[in-house]
């Protein structure tokens, strides 16, 4: 089985690119412990998306999130975009070598996408350690320790780790996308090609498979200008984040 795991959700800019049926993904699993962002997420009209409404980490356990619903969301206090009036959560946190021996199997050509402020260097260590991530067939991460002053030093060490054992893995510095769904999209083409069924594919040209808030936003950005577009994206997100904290009052 094929499968992809989206770590750090957020409103499923990645989510939307690995739907594409030209992947060939028969799973994909989108971890978001924020509850603004599953909120939106689970409004995919997809029979192979299951969001995971916790945080991947190297342990079991809760803890607060902050900054939940925005881009940069952290379970690190410390991350530099923070200030004192950002909103937290206390959320939900699964060890990640514990999650994926119960829910994959040796047998399974597993992509694993990291995008998760802090979080990437916790889950990676922790697979490394276990062995977990020999069932992996490639990694996209992106390293956010560097916005944290107390995880900074963790990068070099986990990418050196990595090349110690042999495992496959790019960063958006490695490619020549932008970053963001852009590079992931990169990062699939180079690695996953697939042959989709014409049904599938003129469903998701067509946009069938978002909610209107992914629909909208897409739309947004090929109509507007990049600053323009910024704007509204902020604004729709924040209305977004105060009506999942409205419906839960």
């Amino acid at each position: 089985m094929r499968i992809f795991l989206d770590v750090g959700g957020h409103y499923g800019e990645t989510l939307d690119v690995a739907l594409d049926p030209r992947w060939g993904f028969d799973k994909v699993f989108c971890f978001e412990p924020a509850r603004p962002c599953r909120r939106i997420l689970r409004g995919f009209r997809d029979t192979r998306v299951r969001v995971v409404p916790v945080g991947l980490s190297n342990r079991t356990g809760r803890t607060t999130l902050y900054g939940t619903g925005l881009l940069g969301g952290s379970v690190y206090a410390d991350k530099r975009q923070f200030d004192a009036h950002v909103e937290a959560e206390t959320v939900d946190l699964v060890r990640a070598t514990d999650w994926l021996l119960a829910n994959t199997s040796g047998d399974d050509e597993i992509y694993l996408k990291l995008n998760c402020e802090g979080s990437e260097c916790d889950v990676l260590e922790d697979m490394l350690d276990s062995g977990v991530i020999d069932r992996l067939c490639c990694i996209y991460v992106d390293f956010d320790v560097r916005k944290i002053p107390s995880q900074a030093h963790r990068q070099a060490f986990v990418e050196e780790r990595l090349r110690q054992q042999g495992r496959r893995f790019v960063t958006p510095e490695t490619l020549t996308a932008p970053g963001g769904s852009a590079a992931v999209r990169e990062w699939l083409t180079a690695v996953t090609p697939a042959s989709p069924a014409a049904s599938g594919t003129l469903r998701y040209r067509l946009g069938l498979h978002r909610p209107l808030y992914v629909w909208a936003r897409t739309a947004a950005r090929t109509a507007l200008s990049p600053p323009v577009y910024s704007l509204a994206a902020r604004r729709l997100g924040a209305q977004s984040r105060q009506r999942a904290k409205a419906a839960t009052t």
